[in-house]
């Protein structure tokens, strides 16, 4: 209802520190803890507003009045102003008190803030303000008898409005304070000697009253705070005897001076076994014969005193744990039995229990978890030579786990892992530890004599490749393992995990199923990988990366159709390094992001220097879709070197829709955005590459080149070219048949439909220079697969290439 007024931090203080010393010394200050201060003024705060319909009556009443009163009066259009101002303040008033209503019917307000009391203050200032205006605007040009009614009408809104806001006594000062004071200017205008009189008077009133409100305020207050520590007290109370009275897990007991129970025998073996007890028992024969029994009963023969002495008990619902606080009884000098209080603890024991195996097992599969693993292999390396040369650590990974998990949600692979962690167990049984380590790796320390590690971990790949059962599909998955045996000289934990790792590594490599077990050399092979991960990072900023190109040729008119880029690094010391190798290495290590930048930039470049009919195939990982920065490297590079986006291709395996789908399309989509075409690589070779075509909305589909070379030898790879062609071009797609490296089979992928061909029948991957050479200078080109090795091939074997030129 108005802009917040701010004091200046410094007048605001001394304000605040003022009032405090006058209402100490005036016996008004009231003491509220902090933690009640909110619950306090939201209970001011609801009693003034169930004022609310009243203060809207008086106020609307009282101006009716004045209106009639002073209607025919020369202030007549003063009075009708003020009013109007009156009767909308009622109004926003009536709207705020029935929201307030709704939503307190809803969810009471426990708290309210200082900003709920200003706001509340600044609402009754307004009110104060328009209230003033009638006294100090009308009084003194108004007849005796109208100045007694506006006289009577003042002070009694001045005595109703400290009233009915003294819980809230900031508001009630501020509305008496404001009407006081238009009254003295009203009063004022007309200084005489009667005026000055009631003058004084009125500051008695106000006085009086503001005094009042502080000291209703006070009491109210009080109230209040007495009311809800008694509540709170009553709260306490009943809870503590809700809780005894349920739980009830403390008793008495005594014994006579033979050791035989004379009370609370019952709560020890509970309700239903007591019939199998009693008196003539002894006390002892309650509890599980073990150490901790026998050291009570040792206590209780010396007449010794005990406290929290845990020992453990058995009823029909299984074990109990008891603690016993207990000491001699003696009358008249001479012993007459114990007496002390039993606790069951039966629950924080099994906490207790509980949060340990948490604490070293996994959640899926109850398995050991990691940490356990490693103090179980810190014991190994501590054996005696003997046993420590038995043992062994075998390292296990689940082969197309992520498929699984991919295809048949979450919930199947955690029905895999845990199922996989269940035969592993019964493989190993005695023999030694199974743990998880994570995600779906397993790991076996077989630490007890008499074992084969190899046996076992075979039989462990046995195991796990048998079906899984799942929702009524059936699932298939194998494992590889890396196995490193124990030597009588290990004694580093963490370089017997990294070896085993590398012959996981290894087994992995060699495709699925696979035991390996670890030997040196392939700690020195990890060690130059390690070094030529090191060179990868230099060649990165070095000239010694560079790009070929192997063009792709119309098979139907020879004209080559674009090329794609290829990838070598020539190291200065060991040569030409396999593609396979360092783009592996690449990927495993993060380098594959800032590589693939600079494939990018330098095919793009490349494509600005060649016909610009030629399209440019660019292949890009899964992990440089993750990368944020992927489509503004393509942005930069096409607008450095004024490429169309038609003429470029983003080529990607079906591994890039296996690991995070929707992210991945996303970035395929905004890739498409910019006018790129996206092709899919290797097709057919996936687990579920035809259910991809459903995701994404391919330019073209690669068929692999594991079908062209068995084209015209076997009738099902015939059939599936042709199925993929046809598929295809129902779709809209352009296919290209990989690896063609002879005329016959050049000529049953034309005769399939198949839009262009790559491979050494046309072409071996050629650098820059030839390659402008051919698509801009020579405008044919024959063949030069392995049929051309002896000079040109004869027609109708004969290949031609030709530029789009």
């Amino acid at each position: 209802m108005g802009r917040k007024i701010s004091l200046q931090p410094g007048i605001r203080k001394t304000i605040l520190d003022g009032w405090s010393s006058l209402t100490v010394a005036a016996g008004i200050a009231v003491d509220i803890p902090p933690e009640s201060a909110g619950w306090v003024r939201a209970q001011q705060l609801t009693v003034f507003q169930s004022f609310a319909p009243l203060i809207v009556l008086a106020n609307l009443l009282n101006v009716g009045l004045m209106v009639g009163l002073m209607f025919d009066t020369g202030a007549r259009s003063i009075v009708l102003g003020w009013a109007v101002a009156i009767t909308a303040l009622m109004l926003v008033l009536a709207l705020r008190a029935w929201h307030s209503a709704r939503r307190s019917r809803r969810a009471p307000a426990q708290t309210r803030s200082q900003r709920s009391i200003g706001a509340n203050t600044r609402d009754t200032a307004i009110l104060g303000i328009v209230w003033a205006l009638l006294p100090a605007l009308c009084f003194s040009s108004a007849t005796p008898q109208h100045q007694m009614v506006i006289a009577v009408v003042a002070v009694g809104m001045m005595c109703g409005g400290a009233f009915i806001m003294s819980t809230v006594p900031r508001a009630a000062t501020v509305f008496v304070g404001l009407l006081a004071l238009g009254s003295y200017v009203g009063l004022l205008r007309d200084p005489t000697p009667l005026n000055l009189f009631v003058s004084g008077m009125l500051t008695v009133y106000a006085s009086t009253l503001l005094y009042g409100v502080a000291r209703v305020r006070k009491e109210f207050v009080g109230r209040l705070l007495s009311e809800r520590l008694a509540r709170d007290q009553a709260d306490l109370i009943g809870m503590l005897l809700r809780d005894f009275e349920e739980a009830a897990s403390d008793w008495l007991w005594t014994t006579d001076a033979t050791g035989r129970p004379t009370g609370g025998w019952a709560r020890f073996v509970g309700d239903s076994a007591a019939a199998g007890h009693g008196m003539t028992d002894d006390f002892l024969t309650f509890f599980e014969p073990d150490s901790q029994s026998r050291e009570l009963d040792e206590l209780m023969r010396r007449d010794g005193s005990f406290s929290n002495h845990v020992v453990r008990t058995t009823v029909e619902n299984g074990a109990r744990w008891i603690a016993l606080t207990g000491k001699p009884v003696r009358q008249n000098g001479v012993f007459a039995g114990y007496k002390g209080v039993a606790s069951d603890i039966t629950g924080e024991r099994e906490s207790v229990d509980r949060i340990a195996h948490l604490a070293a097992h996994d959640s899926l599969t109850g398995l050991a978890n990691r940490s356990t693993l490693r103090a179980v292999l810190g014991e190994v390396l501590g054996y005696a030579p003997a046993r420590k040369q038995a043992s062994s650590l075998l390292l296990i990974d689940l082969d197309r786990f992520k498929v699984i998990n991919d295809t048949l949600g979450h919930a199947a692979g955690d029905a895999v892992l845990v199922e996989a962690a269940r035969r592993i167990r019964a493989v190993i049984t005695g023999a030694g530890l199974v743990a998880r380590m994570g995600g779906d790796e397993f790991a076996v320390v077989i630490n007890q004599p008499g074992h084969n590690a190899e046996l076992l971990a075979r039989q462990i790949i046995d195991a796990i490749e048998q079906p899984y059962l799942i929702d009524g599909s059936a699932a298939k998955c194998s494992a590889s393992i890396g196995l490193r045996p124990v030597c009588e000289t290990d004694d580093d934990m963490e370089v017997l995990l990294r070896q085993g790792d590398l012959a996981l590594y290894r087994a992995k490599a060699q495709g699925r199923g696979h035991v390996v077990e670890f030997d040196w050399t392939m700690d020195l092979e990890a060690q130059e990988l390690m070094l030529l991960e090191h060179d990868l990072r230099s060649a990165i900023a070095g000239e010694e990366l560079h790009l070929a190109y192997q063009p792709l040729a119309d098979t139907s008119t020879g004209v080559i159709a674009g090329c794609e880029a290829l990838l070598r690094w020539e190291h200065p010391r060991l040569g030409n390094i396999a593609p396979d190798r360092f783009i592996d290495l690449a990927e495993r290590s993060g380098l594959i992001v800032p590589v693939g930048e600079w494939v990018i930039r330098s095919a793009i470049a490349a494509a600005a220097k060649i016909d610009p009919h030629i399209r440019v195939a660019i292949n890009v990982s899964p992990m440089q879709l993750r990368s944020p920065n992927l489509c503004a490297v393509f942005i930069n590079a096409l607008a450095a070197n004024g490429v169309a986006p038609e003429r470029i291709e983003v080529e990607i395996t079906e591994s890039v829709l296996l690991a995070d789908t929707e992210a991945n399309l996303a970035v395929l989509q905004q890739l498409r955005a910019l006018g790129l075409r996206i092709s899919m690589d290797d097709f057919g070779t996936g687990y579920s590459s035809f259910s991809y075509l459903r995701k994404f909305d391919f330019d073209k589909l690669k068929i692999d080149k594991s079908f062209i070379d068995c084209l015209g030898q076997e009738d099902s790879s015939d059939a599936i070219v042709g199925a993929i062609i046809a598929l295809a071009r129902v779709l809209g797609m352009r296919t290209v048949a990989e690896g063609v490296e002879t005329s016959a089979q050049l000529d049953l992928v034309r005769r399939l439909g198949c839009d262009e061909a790559q491979g050494y029948l046309f072409s071996r991957p050629i650098d820059l220079e030839a390659l402008v050479t051919l698509v801009g200078a020579v405008p044919t080109m024959h063949a030069t697969g392995p049929e051309a090795e002896s000079g040109q091939i004869d027609a109708p074997a004969a290949i031609h290439l030709r530029s789009a030129g």
